[in-house]
């Protein structure tokens, strides 16, 4: 099982929280929660995706940045052995 966390930060808010996004990350990366990111740009909106350790690494980076005003979602993914 593979888990991630999903954002998106609307336009008006990028300038105001992009950069904390980018600290929460950075405190997810060093922790070792968080293994990879990747972000993109649409229409002036700010998305990430992240790929965790596990379910609770999620949680734990989703649950820092539900405290702002984005858009957060945590998602498993299956696989076949």
């Amino acid at each position: 099982m593979i888990y991630g966390v999903l954002l998106s930060i609307p336009e008006k808010l990028v300038p105001k929280y992009e950069d904390e996004v980018r600290k929460v990350i950075g405190h997810g990366i060093a922790r070792g929660d968080v293994i990879s990111f990747t972000e993109a740009r649409y229409k002036g909106d700010v998305a990430f995706v992240m790929l965790a350790r596990s379910s609770r690494a999620a949680e734990r980076i989703a649950n820092e940045l539900r405290e702002l005003p984005i858009n957060v979602k945590v998602i498993e993914i299956e696989g076949e052995s």
